[in-house]
């Protein structure tokens, strides 16, 4: 798993037989993206999807430029699909319902629902441990400090079942897209 810092947030790569993309920044950071697939010698032709974990800004803002590079399906859970197309002007081309098997766009991974920061909120589980959570949690002082809840979130109950049901599914390590990681430790102690 390769995280790309872009600021206040990262995207992430997941290698495989084709790579998947989960989230792509802020506006104006494209570039950002870019060069990081060039520094770690991932080709933009490479990608079998591009996950979107929620849809705000922060994480979709760069859909419509890098859709001129990677050309792979994007993919966003029902609930956030709407949102999708206002906020980037975007058309999903994968609809997800619950879970998604990444196997078939080449990473050994699966994308979980975890409502809470969003009700259409996703996370990714690999094979090998590594977690992405989204925003499912954030950094207690913003920036930085132990995992939390943001104030914002839709629903406080829907997250704490979501940080459960990531914490069930036993990853070695937890990747946020702000602050982090974190170890499961540190997420049990949140969803007490």
């Amino acid at each position: 798993m390769i995280p790309i810092t872009l600021g206040m947030v990262k995207s992430f790569i997941l290698p495989g037989e084709r790579s998947v993309l989960v989230d792509v920044g802020t506006p104006r950071t494209a570039g950002k993206i870019l060069a990081g697939l060039e520094r770690y010698g991932v080709k933009p032709d490479r990608f079998g999807l591009v996950l979107i974990t929620h849809t705000h800004m922060d994480h979709i803002g760069n859909l419509g430029e890098l859709r001129k590079t990677i050309s792979a399906p994007i993919a966003v859970h029902r609930l956030d699909a709407e949102s999708l197309r206002q906020g980037a002007g975007v058309e999903p081309d994968v609809i997800v319902e619950a879970d998604l098997d990444l196997r078939q766009y080449g990473v050994a991974a699966r994308a979980v629902w975890t409502p809470g920061h969003t009700r259409g909120s996703l996370s990714v589980i690999t094979e090998s441990g590594e977690a992405i959570v989204g925003d499912l949690v954030f950094p207690r002082f913003m920036a930085f400090g132990p995992p939390a809840i943001a104030f914002w979130a839709a629903s406080r109950e829907d997250s704490l079942a979501s940080i459960r049901k990531v914490l069930d599914l036993k990853p070695s390590i937890i990747r946020s897209s702000h602050g982090g990681p974190y170890r499961p430790e540190a997420l049990a102690k949140l969803a007490r």
